[in-house]
């Protein structure tokens, strides 16, 4: 059986986004005792851990089942779903330039080379300044601090210039124009991860860098979907080459992905700006694990090569959080 098959297959077999697990009552969970302890004593709401879409464990702490909580940056990844939606809809090509959908960077001698996927990457060197006002208008307007594909920056920049180069080829095409409700529609409404809450600018444009808030049950879909890259029930919802190009980082930086951090060992001392401590010296995160971070230790973890997806949210507070002693906690129960 070939990868593809064998992906259709799992897909087809999914019980996490139908079947009587997800509907049932929250899941025990003595099994992962200390990891849920940990959580707990750090304003956690949420804990779900699931391995190829059967739920191992599913608490809750003061909130609901179906209680949207924010994820703060942990929105950010969205924007590989969004990406692959376009490119599945052939919309979109990860090597085609910036340029040929945001005709102002045409005439830049150094943007007019950012393709899609170097933006994406956090490499193009397109980052605001600590005074730039974090608005569309000025990050198309942003001069490259670097050359393209030479360092990664942690910016929300990127984010906002991915959603109105969606925006623009939708509207070109014809399809709903915008991009949140577009992957809503499209995407996230097909694995049951709605309903969903989407942060806007003033504007009135969907963040892709903050804001969203989802279910815990939500955004392990959203993890099993990126595990499985991009197939759904034995169908290919989302571009998989656009979905595995987003769990292996860069040149730039290999502990970064399209809007994911990624456990992959580091090629440099880069601070990356990120509350994490997945890479420190004997850190139990394996080496395909890709995480989605926001602050106050909401999480959403990915190991492919485990199966494993695991949700944890928190009910805000500034709790000191470490990935490495829960996912240790975690991974002596598997």
């Amino acid at each position: 059986m070939n990868r593809r098959a064998f992906l259709s297959t799992a897909a087809a077999c999914s019980v996490v986004s139908a079947s009587a697990q997800y509907a049932a009552e929250a899941q025990p969970a003595e099994r992962f005792a200390m990891a849920t302890r940990y959580s707990a004593e750090r304003n956690g709401a949420t804990l779900l851990v699931v391995r190829n879409g059967i739920i191992l464990a599913e608490t809750y702490v003061g909130v609901a089942a179906d209680t949207r909580l924010p994820v703060g940056e942990g929105t950010r990844a969205l924007t590989p779903l969004l990406l692959a939606s376009l490119a599945q809809d052939r919309l979109l090509n990860l090597d085609e330039p910036v340029a040929a959908t945001l005709g102002d960077w045409g005439a830049h001698p150094v943007k007019s080379t950012i393709s899609i996927r170097v933006l994406a990457s956090g490499a193009s060197g397109i980052a605001f300044d600590r005074r730039d006002t974090r608005d569309l208008a000025t990050a198309i307007a942003l001069e490259p601090r670097e050359s393209p594909g030479a360092h990664f920056v942690n910016d929300e920049a990127p984010y906002i210039l991915l959603a109105e180069i969606a925006r623009r080829k939708l509207e070109a095409a014809g399809r709903e124009p915008d991009p949140a409700r577009y992957l809503t529609q499209r995407t996230l409404g097909p694995i049951g991860c709605t309903p969903i809450t989407w942060t806007r600018a003033q504007s009135g444009a969907a963040r892709f860098d903050d804001g969203v808030a989802v279910s815990a049950r939500g955004w392990a879909q959203v993890g099993e979907l990126i595990r499985r890259e991009g197939v759904w029930r034995a169908a290919q919802l989302a571009d998989d080459d656009v979905m595995r190009e987003a769990l292996r980082g860069s040149f730039a930086e290999s502990r970064a992905g399209f809007g994911l951090w990624l456990g992959a060992i580091a090629r440099n001392r880069n601070d990356l700006n990120v509350d994490t401590d997945i890479w420190r010296a004997q850190s139990p995160a394996p080496t395909d694990l890709a995480m989605a971070a926001g602050a106050g230790g909401q999480r959403l973890y990915v190991v492919p090569s485990a199966g494993i997806v695991i949700v944890r949210q928190a009910r805000g507070g500034n709790a000191q959080w470490s990935d490495a002693q829960f996912l240790s906690l975690v991974w002596r129960d598997l």
